[in-house]
């Protein structure tokens, strides 16, 4: 580590024992979440700064035994947790199995035809995530991996594809209302709608909530727009130019995660490019999903020729769903194993070669899941220490109506940002930012405050480089995640910043949903233009 980085941890450790003094109780609150941030953002030691996190907020509140005790051992091994884990890791051994029997060099070849360039590459994988809508993990794992053959060809840089990973990912899981997000954010809210005596249902609130979803709809008409135009700003600018120019997918020094299992990738000489031995196991994980969704969601009983066509249906069903990660894992499994039995069947791999390819997946994805479990392990830490109550606070308890749904954005961005969780935002800041919005007496306040704590949360977590959805766009993209983070932020900020002053502020004020809709994207088009410049 260089001196000067040394110094930095020493002042972090040394104002976090300063928080654990009695007379700063909310200062310890906050001491987690700013060392990881702080400590990745300017070290690039992600595991460094974590662990560091972690270890203070051991100290802070449980105790050093105790407090690992809990947070890394008894975290790692919370069943949610461990599906998870066993998704990412399944799919990254299918993934090394479709690579090294040839099915994914075969969809490059298949797909070329449509995909010519890098703008073709970076407007193909804003469509996949468009089209994987129905649950944020997924849409990471499988949207990432598919299309890094693109834009590797192309010379579309790791930091670029991850970004467009990671924004098609929640906001677009967070808006469909059909997805894996919609019967948590339902359940908040129709929780909330019995505390208040509301007699519409959480579905029918979150539903009325959707034409104030600014933040999420204005991230979707960045990434379009920036992809479509080949413009860029920042440090996306810089990267996206090392790569198109020097064909340096990643900056000297990366240390891209997933590994360099894609050296060992190649299929063997001779061996037939046959798309369907990556498509197929791709397919088995989408459909598997949506089937097993339907099953654990009861709509079983209910699926018909009319009902498999029917928005209600699938809207009902995917939201009933309780068991959403295991249906995910049980999914991967299938995958990994069809593309482990097709090239045997084929004669293309030896069972060790497709076995051992498989492992070298699986292994690549090793300090990816080091790197989830101590996030996890800082998010059990803030939970404990209240950091979420603490910053909701922090804010006052009066407020002019009309900055009630805006300071509640920014609340939810800072909870989730410092949490790293946006589930864990919308469950503190719906049943007390929403009954504060009611109070006014004003239906449309209400909603759009519904609307702000939802995208709020999507937008804090979106930028915090704990999140795991965060963390798995780079795995899924093979990036460096403290540069992905780096070069995302501009972006995510601008459309944040458009959201904010082109969408709630302006409805807060009356203004027609529309009217903000259309100064929004006028603000975010114009950023693109003002400040970006052309990659090549």
């Amino acid at each position: 580590m260089k001196p000067y980085r040394g110094r930095i941890l020493a002042l972090a450790l040394g104002l976090s024992a300063l928080a654990a003094l009695p007379w700063v109780p909310k200062g310890s609150a906050l001491a987690p979440p700013i060392i990881a941030i702080m400590l990745a953002l300017v070290t690039r030691r992600l595991f460094l700064s974590l662990g560091s996190a972690v270890v203070v907020g051991a100290l802070l509140h449980k105790g050093l035994g105790a407090g690992l005790r809990d947070y890394a051992w008894k975290n790692a091994l919370e069943p949610s947790h461990l599906y998870i884990i066993g998704f990412t890791l399944a799919l990254l051994g299918m993934v090394q199995v479709t690579a090294r029997s040839g099915g994914a060099r075969g969809i490059v070849e298949a797909v070329a035809r449509w995909v010519r360039s890098a703008r073709g590459t970076k407007l193909g994988t804003f469509a996949m995530g468009v089209l994987v809508f129905f649950d944020d993990y997924a849409n990471c794992m499988l949207v990432g991996p598919t299309m890094r053959p693109f834009a590797d060809r192309y010379r579309v840089s790791r930091e670029k594809l991850a970004y467009i990973v990671d924004s098609t990912a929640a906001p677009i899981s967070g808006i469909v209302l059909i997805s894996t997000w919609v019967g948590y954010e339902a359940g908040l809210l129709g929780d909330v709608a019995k505390t208040l005596g509301l007699s519409e249902s959480g579905y029918a609130l979150l539903f009325s909530a959707l034409p104030f979803r600014f933040y999420c709809v204005l991230t979707l008409v960045f990434v379009f727009v920036s992809s479509y135009f080949d413009r860029d700003f920042g440090p996306m600018l810089t990267a996206e130019r090392r790569a198109r120019e020097h064909g340096k997918l990643v900056r000297d020094g990366a240390k891209p995660l997933g590994g360099d299992s894609e050296r060992h990738a190649e299929p063997p000489p001779g061996a037939p490019l046959r798309w369907i031995n990556a498509a197929l196991p791709v397919g088995v994980v989408v459909l598997g999903t949506l089937g097993g969704l339907v099953v654990d969601g009861g709509g079983l009983e209910k699926l018909g020729p009319r009902s498999a066509l029917s928005f209600a249906f699938w809207r009902e069903t995917l939201s009933a769903s309780e068991n959403n990660v295991q249906v995910l894992f049980a999914a991967a499994l299938a995958g990994a194993a069809v593309a482990i039995v097709l090239p045997l069947g084929q004669r293309i791999l030896s069972p060790a070669q497709s076995l051992g390819a498989f492992l070298r997946g699986v292994k690549a994805g090793a300090s990816a899941v080091l790197v989830l479990l101590l996030a996890w392990a800082l998010a059990a830490v803030c939970k404990d220490l209240g950091t979420g109550p603490v910053l909701v606070a922090a804010v006052g308890k009066s407020l002019p109506t009309v900055m009630v749904p805006v300071v509640t954005f920014v609340v939810a961005a800072a909870v989730a940002f410092a949490t790293g969780t946006s589930w864990g935002t919308m469950a503190i800041l719906i049943p007390t930012a929403v009954p504060l919005a009611h109070a006014t007496g004003s239906e449309p306040l209400t909603l759009l405050t519904m609307a702000s704590v939802l995208d709020g949360a999507i937008f804090g977590d979106h930028c915090s480089p704990i999140s795991d959805t965060t963390l798995m766009s780079s795995i899924a993209a093979g990036s460096d995640h403290v540069d992905h983070v780096a070069t995302q932020l501009p972006y995510a900020l601008t459309a944040m910043l458009a959201a904010l002053f082109g969408g709630y502020l302006p409805v807060a004020l009356g203004w027609p949903p529309a009217a903000a809709y259309a100064m929004g994207v006028a603000m975010v088009v114009l950023a693109i233009f003002a400040l970006g410049r052309r990659v090549a």
